[in-house]
């Protein structure tokens, strides 16, 4: 079996974000350039509370530093439509707009709109652009799951931006206007919209990302409860160390961006947390620490490979995303038939 089938390139993303270990120090950096960079008290303590002219969604943040989402209003364009070469699925490629720049998605969906029996919201990590994952969204269409791929928005595919940059992230978020991140969030809660649109709601539609993209999809689940649930994978919380002096701000910016804050608002949705032991970019053990913050119903299970998605993730999530056996038996506890392998939660 192929492993490490999404592979990451991290353009200018600091060194340091590549392992959440690192996180810390790296924090404390951002914190330092911020001050160089003129940055006031006044300006630190400040928090963006709605967004810039234009913008087609409406959030703020709480006291604590959590994004509560009110609602999106982008606007949709389906341009080219293509089909599976067996004629049982529909690739259209979309265009959302936020209303100050657009959004490109790639989805995949049979044929037969009676044969969906649920929906995934898929976040890339980073560089990795959404047409990377054509062949796996038509494998998940033919098996009945509707897998829309966004392009996230700095990863170097048709979406502009600029690659994910904490330090600049954190200036963005000190000025009092959106940054990247939070866009980014938004534009997986649009795009759950749209699905929702098609399919109404009674189809299960679940927010699921690898890498850097699961912390994306983190948050919208959480912020967003049109989402049937979570899916994680190869991902983790950030690791940072709060209540040091004069860096209010920075706590605030973190609590907002980190995993760690929004992984217990997601129950009693379901939550699927999967992780490699082998996994060299995020330990093994942050990704078991996320899942340990998660409420019921949940399920962690580790997976043969490395960093990223890959085909044995992939069967699984066939399995189980959208199969009433498998969330009753997950609910109960039993968690028969999510997994035909060995149990693994002892690693």
């Amino acid at each position: 079996m192929k492993e490490n089938q999404e592979t990451e390139k991290y353009g200018q993303m600091p060194r340091s974000l590549r392992t959440t270990a690192a996180l810390a120090l790296l924090i404390a950096a951002v914190f330092a350039s911020a001050i160089i960079a003129g940055c006031t008290a006044a300006n630190e303590e400040r928090t963006p509370l709605s967004s810039g002219a234009g913008e087609k969604y409406s959030y703020s943040l709480t006291e604590y530093g959590a994004l509560k989402l009110t609602g999106t209003d982008y606007a949709y364009t389906a341009g080219n439509v293509t089909y599976a070469a067996d004629g049982s699925v529909k690739i259209t490629q979309l265009t959302m707009n936020d209303g100050s720049s657009d959004v490109y998605a790639l989805i995949a969906e049979p044929v037969d709109a009676s044969k969906a029996r649920a929906a995934v919201i898929f976040a890339p990590g980073a560089g990795v652009a959404a047409d990377k994952h054509l062949n796996r969204s038509i494998e998940y269409a033919q098996d009945g799951i509707v897998f829309m791929a966004v392009d996230i928005r700095g990863n170097g595919g048709k979406t502009a931006g600029v690659p994910l940059n904490i330090q600049n992230e954190y200036k963005t978020f000190s000025r009092g206007t959106t940054p990247q991140y939070y866009k980014i969030i938004f534009d997986l809660c649009a795009a759950q919209k749209y699905i929702a649109g098609i399919y109404g709601s009674d189809l299960p539609i679940y927010a699921a990302g690898s890498s850097n993209g699961g912390r994306y999809a983190c948050v919208a689940a959480a912020i967003d409860e049109g989402f049937a649930g979570y899916v994680g994978i190869s991902t983790s919380g950030y690791v940072y160390e709060e209540g040091i002096a004069g860096q209010g701000g920075m706590d605030i910016f973190v609590r907002s961006i980190n995993p760690d804050t929004y992984i217990g608002k997601i129950a009693p949705r379901e939550v699927y947390i999967l992780h490699s032991a082998s996994d060299s970019l995020i330990p093994y053990d942050q990704g078991l620490g996320l899942y340990n913050r998660a409420g019921e119903p949940k399920d962690f299970e580790m997976f043969i490979g490395g960093h990223g998605i890959n085909a044995e993730v992939d069967q699984y999530l066939l399995r189980t995303l959208g199969n009433a056996t498998a969330l009753e038996n997950l609910k109960s506890g039993t968690k028969v038939g999510l997994w035909t392998q060995t149990p693994s939660d002892e690693y």
